[in-house]
């Protein structure tokens, strides 16, 4: 079958994310950008399903750990790791003629355990791009035919029927969802169409009207990664390397100096086993993940986005071991106070035991001035409210 003819990946449909009446565009549109994409830090599982209809053949399996590698051969900040128990986030399975498919990024997590968040419905033992494509749907990247600045206009009944025969034999709505249908301008990345990228599918001549050549000639993307694929998904899951990270200080704000879409990076080392509390200060959406450092095994997260709060953890560490702090920006309010990185110790504890987290208010307690504005943190030792008033005395400590 030539690359023209081959299966289609499919989309599994799922809801829109509802946001809150009051909430700003831009706001949305920055969140919608990245709020599907994972942190650099991040291990990834994978499970092959082996019995039943969703088993694979282990020469498919070989097929898709290639693919796996291709990927992380680009030099990123994702890890992917193959396990044999269930509860991994990637759970792939084989079944033949269903399709294949896999969820968008972070959406993975809310699929319940046992099911598939991935399926290769044909073989791709010589066909290693399908892996890659669905793989790229798992990191968050989304159809690259249907980036609104392709400029591309189907001959819409053509492709309808294209898609709705053999081997695909999509609905319409299949065709819509898939291939007719325009991205939002919030959920691609930069104002360049790649026509070459992995995900992009292949289209027989006639079946664009506009860029006009498609009527003669058909889109077959370069195989293997583009250029603008890897550029792509290196800025968006930075390599974390060898390089030094700024450590979180204990009761010193660590101000986040990065732009909507970027991520920073943090190392802990505490100086005794304790309860921590760490979270951002200033009004913005992030998401950040806290990892053991040596294992990368996650230990904690957060995601504030479109809710009225900031991200926060509260989790034990200890003195003798070193975590790190990966953080995704999506976005921020210019016109107040920087966004900042906190970490505090809570009191007592022990670590099946939470302490009890200091209540925090967020005051102008050194005057605002259009050119520098200073918000800090009032805190009670003893768990009770403090007012802004009552800032440095009483108990009532200024962060």
């Amino acid at each position: 079958m030539s690359d023209i003819q081959k299966c289609r990946c499919c989309l599994p449909e799922v809801p829109d994310r509802i946001f809150k009446d009051d909430l700003e565009p831009h706001r949305v549109r920055a969140i919608l950008n990245v709020d599907k994409k994972w942190v650099s830090g991040t291990v990834l599982r994978y499970y092959f399903f082996s019995g039943g209809s969703w088993g694979g053949s282990e020469a498919q399996k070989q097929a898709m750990r290639k693919a796996f590698k291709v990927w992380e051969d680009v030099g990123i900040g994702l890890r992917f790791l193959e396990v044999t128990t269930i509860d991994a986030e990637i759970r792939i399975g084989f079944e033949q003629g269903a399709g294949s498919w896999s969820y968008m990024g972070r959406d993975i997590l809310s699929i319940p355990k046992g099911e598939r968040t991935m399926n290769i419905g044909w073989d791709i033992t010589n066909d290693i791009d399908t892996g890659v494509h669905e793989i790229g749907h798992t990191m968050g990247f989304p159809h690259e035919h249907q980036n609104p600045n392709a400029g591309m206009i189907w001959d819409v009944e053509a492709v309808y029927a294209d898609l709705g025969g053999p081997p695909n034999n999509w609905s319409r709505e299949q065709t819509y969802h898939n291939i007719i249908r325009k991205l939002d301008q919030n959920e691609v990345q930069g104002s360049t169409w790649d026509p070459n990228s992995i995900m992009h599918y292949p289209f027989r001549a006639g079946l664009i009207l506009q860029p006009e050549y498609y009527q003669t000639f058909d889109l077959n993307p370069t195989p293997g990664l583009s250029q603008a694929d890897k550029d792509w998904v290196r800025w968006f899951y930075p390599p974390l390397g060898d390089k030094q990270k700024p450590q979180l200080q204990l009761d010193v704000a660590s101000e986040l100096d990065i732009q909507e879409g970027e991520t920073a990076s943090f190392d802990i080392k505490p100086d005794k086993y304790a309860w921590y509390n760490i979270r951002t200060v200033g009004h913005s959406d992030t998401y950040f993940v806290l990892f053991q450092k040596s294992s990368m095994q996650k230990i904690a997260s957060d995601d504030d986005s479109g809710e009225d709060k900031n991200a926060s953890v509260s989790v034990w560490l200890e003195s003798s071991k070193e975590y790190s702090l990966e953080l995704r920006l999506f976005w921020f309010d210019k016109s107040s106070s920087t966004t900042r990185l906190v970490m505090t110790e809570e009191t007592g504890g022990s670590p099946s035991l939470p302490g009890l987290l200091w209540s925090t208010r967020l005051c102008n307690t050194k005057g605002r001035s259009t050119s520098s504005p200073v918000i800090e943190e009032v805190v009670s030792k003893d768990g009770g409210m403090c007012s802004c008033g009552d800032a440095g005395t009483g108990g009532c400590e200024i962060m």
